[in-house]
């Protein structure tokens, strides 16, 4: 018992929160526990749990990716271009498959590669690089399929995102090895503790003989990678993909990410606390459309639960610099 109760106050106020959000919508919104929705929120959270566990990485090190959502948007219309049953440069052939997904990973990796390599470089802010990345691979994905949709995806590969190991979709396994890898790495490695004192202190890190360069490569081809397999499981689930797909989601990665208590500063923040940021904000969008509230209420709510949340962390800091 006492251990239990000792678990319980280990449990930090986004928890809390979420929990109390979760019976608020039992009670006053409509179907919100209906199979259709269950599911439906199920997917969301495992395709933005995917990219946001590596943007945590860049975020920790004090810094950003924007270019995930482009990563998200780009490998999928070329890895549908290649695997369509209808249009694909190899439809109907049993690698088309292997290869799509293994060209989405290397557009992931490629992205990854050019941010860490601009940013350790030329000594650039990462938000302007991967902003600059975001514009390129938004371009490169809308004059690839001129704004056209590639639908009939191979059955193989859409079980990916459609598909049950008895009532656990694969999409949820998917996301949970993510999940348990990243932790694992941030937790539990040598590279995980690189990250947290690079972000804390980078000139420390230094000094004290981390290979911040090498460290922030790896961080940026973390990111790319998550972006690519988020991507896989997003078109899995839509059967389709086409250039606007990610398009808005940005927003929501970084609202997990800051509302889960990750440090915007850098080298604070755990991939679990991101987890339930992830679940608070999938549920407050799914919650709010069944109430049949306008996108720009819901924007409004959204943005306003990032500042709160940001400020409580400047707070925090102020505290600890005092």
């Amino acid at each position: 018992m006492k251990k239990a109760l000792e678990t319980i106050k280990g449990f930090n106020t986004i928890f809390w929160f979420l929990l109390g959000y979760i019976i608020l919508c039992s009670i006053f919104v409509p179907n919100f526990f209906s199979l259709y929705n269950i599911r439906n929120m199920l997917g969301q959270i495992c395709v933005l749990m995917t990219v946001a566990c590596g943007v945590h990485f860049t975020v920790l090190n004090g810094g950003v990716d924007f270019s995930a959502t482009a990563v998200i948007s780009l490998a999928g219309v070329i890895g549908a271009s290649i695997m369509s049953d209808a249009t694909g440069l190899l439809a109907g052939k049993w690698y088309a498959v292997p290869v799509a997904v293994t060209v989405m990973i290397l557009i992931g990796l490629a992205f990854g590669l050019i941010n860490g390599f601009s940013i350790i470089t030329f000594k650039m802010p990462s938000f302007i690089v991967t902003m600059a990345m975001q514009m390129i691979g938004v371009g490169l994905a809308l004059l690839y399929t001129k704004g056209r949709t590639i639908a009939l995806l191979p059955a193989s590969f859409t079980r990916l995102g459609t598909g049950y190991i008895g009532v656990i979709p694969y999409a949820t396994i998917f996301a949970a090895v993510v999940v348990l890898v990243t932790h694992t790495i941030l937790s539990r490695t040598r590279l995980g503790r690189e990250i947290y004192a690079i972000g804390t202190n980078p000139k420390t890190a230094l000094i004290s003989g981390i290979s911040v360069k090498k460290t922030i490569i790896k961080i940026f081809l973390t990111s790319g990678l998550c972006a690519s397999l988020a991507s896989i499981l997003m078109i899995s689930q839509m059967e389709s993909a086409a250039p606007g797909f990610a398009g808005t989601m940005f927003i929501d990665i970084m609202a997990s990410i800051i509302i889960g208590g990750t440090s915007p500063f850098g080298g604070r923040g755990k991939i679990i606390d991101t987890f339930m940021g992830v679940c608070i904000i999938i549920l407050i969008t799914v919650s709010m459309n069944l109430l049949d509230m306008r996108w720009f209420i819901i924007s409004i709510i959204k943005g306003s639960i990032i500042l709160i949340a940001a400020t409580i962390d400047l707070v925090r800091q102020s505290k600890v610099r005092a």
